[in-house]
């Protein structure tokens, strides 16, 4: 029996291995970037700065690498120390760019794998375990944050707690084993999202007393999880302290704006109308989809006709739980005021009463699509397992097929010549303090500074919004969204004075024009390998 779930668990890895590789390798190497646009350079940053910070005896949470002088305490950043100091070895031999790629190959892998895992003990069923797996670990939500977005995309932990949570109602795990286990799972999470951390929470209540609600026969065994709780709850602060301390203890003043909930929902025509990331009909409806809320990263409600067919068969009669659970989670996933079509409705919605809690006001209600994504995977399991026809199989495999995503970004490391390891001392002297350009959410700086061995420190380095000091200041502000302004060079330049920089750095892809403008105000610029330095000892003061 053993070795038969052993060869299960073996081949769903390996298939799972297969569509993570086409998805999100398909043929790149581990010397490029598996991801695109700027977000990846963050990861590759922080899968470095934690080995770095505790190899040099710094305090990890709080960096004066980026954003200097004041530093940013990485605990309020998606700075994924978890996943860090698992990859340290994998960082240490082949280096942060690998240790990414190989956590963003890992992050649907594993978590189909996880779904698979519960769905198989839920169904005892290979072929209905497999799809529910792939639908969690390749659905929409996933894709969408596919190569990056690591600490959105790696949820793994999400149906290996919900496992947890089934074995501990069955009996088959003592209160002490499943509280220390519950703990652990909870504080890996944290590490991993902070987000996911809070939602999770939202997400568990709301399962918990649904269930109570509608399942009486179960309220015994779910009331006990109540005293579970009770007992994980100080093994959690244990391991939750030196977060808590970075959160609550340090300053900071990572603030996102109060206006964002409002933008990355769920707008429900999403259900059926594919986005510009889902390979079939995503083009030909991009007209429609180019109305919905929010970036596109965070338009990951698509679930496609095929998926809700069958989801309609499995609970129109009974599973009365199940579709409760689903239909909360969607409506949450609305957000504070319903949007459909683009079009602000003005009608309230839950997730109002939810918006100024503790951590939840950072949170993009879209992402609860990640829960109803799980339910919607256990829901089709179940459904397959329950009379296992051609029919059903063959409906299923059209949900996934309708979920399949075009080829998720790959890009090229962008290395600069400059910022090798010991060229910026060469040039500039030990630990300089740098103004670099390009400046803002596109800029590779943060990057370089990986790429330099942490060899300066910097007075910006995208690692997620921009802190509130810096928010108001219009001009900086619009710059560091990639918005022309006539009045950005000299914003720029007497916040870099302010801030105490030594030079300025333009490094590849910084416009000409902007090169110019400074010089124009006085600083006398020179050419080092392939990057300009602007020290700050002239220019209008």
């Amino acid at each position: 029996m053993a070795r038969r779930q052993a060869q299960a668990f073996g081949a769903a890895l390996a298939v799972y291995l297969a569509a993570g590789w086409a998805v999100a390798v398909h043929g790149a190497g581990l010397g490029q970037i598996w991801g695109g646009a700027s977000d990846p350079y963050a990861f590759v940053w922080s899968l470095a700065w934690w080995p770095y910070a505790l190899s040099h005896h710094l305090n990890p949470f709080l960096s004066q690498m980026v954003w200097a002088p004041q530093g940013l305490d990485m605990g309020w950043v998606t700075s994924v120390p978890v996943l860090a100091l698992l990859a340290w070895p994998v960082t240490a031999a082949l280096g942060p760019v690998a240790a990414y790629d190989l956590l963003t190959l890992a992050a649907p892998v594993l978590a189909a794998w996880a779904a698979f895992g519960l769905c198989l003990h839920l169904t005892r069923r290979f072929g209905a375990a497999l799809i529910g797996g792939a639908l969690f670990g390749f659905s929409s939500y996933a894709m969408a944050r596919q190569n990056e977005q690591l600490n959105l995309s790696f949820t793994a932990l999400l149906p290996l707690l919900v496992w947890l949570v089934v074995l501990r109602l069955e009996g088959r795990m003592g209160r002490v084993v499943f509280a220390l286990a519950l703990a652990l799972g909870l504080a890996l999470q944290a590490g991993i999202s902070l987000e996911l951390f809070a939602t999770l929470g939202v997400s568990g209540a709301l399962a918990w007393g649904l269930c109570v609600w509608l399942l009486p026969a179960r309220r015994p065994a779910l009331l006990g999880l109540v005293g579970d709780g009770l007992v994980a709850a100080p093994v959690l602060l244990v391991l939750l302290a030196p977060l808590l301390w970075a959160l609550f203890g340090l300053p900071h003043d990572m603030r996102l704006p109060k206006f964002w909930p409002y933008v990355f929902v769920l707008d429900p025509l999403n259900l059926v109308v594919p986005t510009r990331l889902d390979l079939l009909g995503g083009g030909w409806l991009a007209p429609v989809s180019g109305r919905f809320p929010g970036f596109l990263s965070e338009q990951a409600g698509y679930v496609g006709l095929p998926l809700l067919v069958l989801l309609w068969w499995a609970l129109r009669r009974g599973r009365v739980y199940l579709r409760a659970l689903l239909l909360s989670l969607v409506v949450l996933a609305c957000g504070p005021a319903l949007v459909v079509a683009g079009h602000v409705t003005g009608l309230p919605m839950p997730w109002a009463l939810l918006h100024d809690l503790p951590l939840l006001g950072n949170a993009l209600p879209a992402r609860m699509m990640l829960y109803a994504s799980l339910v919607m995977a256990v829901v089709a399991a179940l459904w397959l397992a329950e009379a296992p026809t051609r029919g059903r199989y063959g409906l299923a495999l059209l949900a996934l097929l309708a979920l399949w995503p075009t080829p998720r970004p790959v890009q090229a490391a962008p290395e600069a010549r400059f910022f090798a390891p010991q060229q910026v001392r060469a040039a500039l002297g030990h630990g300089p303090r740098l103004c670099v350009l390009p400046f803002g959410i596109e800029s590779p700086a943060i990057y370089w500074q990986v790429q330099s061995r942490f060899g300066f420190s910097q007075i910006g380095g995208y690692l997620g919004f921009p802190p509130a000091r810096l928010q108001n200041h219009d001009l900086l502000m619009r710059g560091s969204f990639g918005l022309d302004d006539p009045g950005f060079p000299a914003s720029f330049l007497a916040y870099c004075r302010a801030q105490g920089a030594g030079d300025i750095v333009a490094g590849p892809g910084t416009a000409p024009e902007l090169v110019r403008a400074l010089e124009g105000l006085g600083l006398h610029g020179r050419v080092v390998d392939d990057a300009v330095v602007l020290p700050l000892t002239g220019g209008v003061p």
